[in-house]
């Protein structure tokens, strides 16, 4: 009996001290390892940074000791700690190849949104990811039934992990590491765990900018209105495929010639982040001024509420209407634009649309009528600000990348055509109307567009009715960025008092 029992003793002690020494290896060496070795980057630095490693150590000890905390298993929280980085790593790397950016610490707010509109982010997720993240998720859920160990011995050591791996983390010097954000050398210097704790702690410690006053002056039109088209490109300077040939773009060509400005937007998203673009125009400060609240601005806009143009452009007596035929929610719109100062809101519920699989959203021609009907109808000075839905992916299967490029032109073409007829609508008008149309962000379609430096897209600034006779040679093009147009549309909006 007592050799029974010496038996068990030294076997529990055995397998103590190999937890110990596989827990060690996979704090230290296969966690850092997968994501030294698996994360893509733009770079093509060889030499692995300290920092990055010791960073990837610390994210490690914390990620498997919160979970030895919760299950006190030392199998399953190596297990489930080692398929969590795989799993971190394979999405940022989805993502930097259809979007060319990796995981951020902003994407982490998206949550609620892929709730409320999963399709906007799941046909970029790969078949067998997906189903590998359903097992993953049913694991842990059967885990936790399963596998939860009642010892508390284990379950204290986990929580002393945990708060270790906490500490140093909270001691990384983020202010001096990455005093401004640079994506791709950061993610090169620290990792992918390193970028999103080091951006998060500077996003947090991002000062308030001053509150600014309305504008002073008078309106300078009857009405302003402001189209963000969604996914508006160019063709000619998109990397077409020879057998498509050139597209004609007539209401691009005729606003060029009619404006009183026009040229490239230079974005920094490809194939999302509208609202970084959405974000510049309506208020006005510089990615650089943002600094780490740039990669996504929708955040922390509320604090800033007094720069937006509804607000500045009430000091020359503009009323303003935003106009979106989608969910008012998404990107916390229902809340945002109010303080923005928009004194009503329309939004998918005023069209009527029932989704098919021709038009998934309200097509812009539809929007455009709308739009046409607020002008007719103000009594006075009016500033519209719509954002377009018609021509947002997904497009097609990603298994038919010719599919969605047809598509996407064929959507590409309905907005060309309401620019068209929006501006011949409004020229008939007894009214002085600034319209001012640009393209969000260039599209992404897996197969025939992926991410690259050139991301501009068009911007026309229209003064109606005069316009600029058809004859006349196109204004040389001006290369803003979105807070240069707001710039823009400011300085042609408002007469000085």
């Amino acid at each position: 009996m007592q050799q029974g029992s010496t038996g068990n003793a030294r076997q529990g002690f055995l397998l103590m001290h190999m937890m110990f020494f596989l827990s060690v290896a996979c704090i230290l060496i296969v966690m850092p390892f997968i994501e030294l070795a698996g994360i893509r980057t733009g770079g093509s630095g060889k030499a692995i940074p300290p920092r990055r490693v010791y960073i990837d150590i610390l994210c490690a000890l914390f990620t498997v000791g919160l979970l030895l905390a919760l299950t006190g298993n030392p199998v399953v929280s190596l297990l489930v700690a080692v398929l969590f980085e795989v799993i971190f790593v394979s999405v940022s790397n989805i993502k930097y190849k259809i979007l060319g950016e990796p995981l951020l610490f902003s994407d982490l707010f998206v949550a609620r949104s892929f709730l409320q509109h999963p399709k906007f982010y799941l046909f970029s997720i790969p078949w067998y990811a997906r189903v590998f993240v359903v097992v993953f998720l049913l694991f842990l859920v059967v885990g936790a039934f399963f596998f939860v160990v009642p010892d508390i011995r284990p379950h204290l050591v986990g929580i002393a992990m945990t708060v270790l791996g906490l500490l140093g983390i909270h001691a990384l010097p983020a202010a001096r590491w990455v005093p401004t954000p640079a994506l791709e050398q950061d993610l090169q210097r620290f990792g992918l765990p390193g970028i999103t704790f080091l951006y998060w702690r500077q996003w947090k410690a991002s000062p308030i900018p001053p509150a600014v006053p309305p504008l002073p002056g008078s309106a300078a039109y009857d009405a302003v209105v402001v189209i963000q088209c969604e996914s508006f490109a160019d063709p000619a300077c998109l990397p077409l495929p020879a057998s498509v040939g050139p597209v004609a773009m007539p209401g691009l060509t005729q606003a060029r010639r009619w404006a009183v400005q026009q040229g490239e937007l230079q974005v920094s998203g490809f194939g999302a982040y509208t609202m970084r673009s959405e974000y510049g125009v309506l208020y006005g400060r510089t990615e650089a001024e943002l600094g780490f609240r740039a990669f996504d601005p929708f955040l922390t806009a509320m604090q800033e509420s007094s720069y937006a143009l509804p607000n500045r452009l009430k000091g020359a007596g503009y009323e303003s209407v935003f106009v979106h035929p989608h969910d008012i929610r998404f990107y916390n719109r229902n809340l945002l634009m109010p303080a923005c100062g928009f004194g009503r809101m329309i939004g998918p519920e005023a069209y009527g649309h029932t989704a098919s699989a021709d038009m998934p959203y309200v097509s812009d021609m539809a929007l455009g009528k709308s739009i046409e009907t607020l002008v007719r109808s103000a009594s006075g000075p009016i500033m519209v600000h719509a954002v377009t839905m018609e021509n947002h992916g997904p497009w097609a299967a990603s298994s038919q990348p010719a599919q969605g490029l047809a598509n996407y032109l064929r959507h590409l073409g309905n907005s060309d055509r309401m620019l068209l007829d929006l501006m011949h609508a409004l020229s008939g008008m007894d009214r002085n109307i600034l319209l001012v149309f640009y393209g969000d962000h260039r599209p992404s379609i897996p197969g025939v567009f992926t991410p690259g430096a050139a991301r501009d897209v068009p911007y026309v600034a229209v003064s109606l009715p005069a316009g600029r006779p058809d004859d006349q040679a196109t204004s040389p093009p001006v290369a803003l960025s979105p807070a240069g147009l707001h710039a823009l549309i400011v300085q042609l909006a408002v007469k000085p008092a």
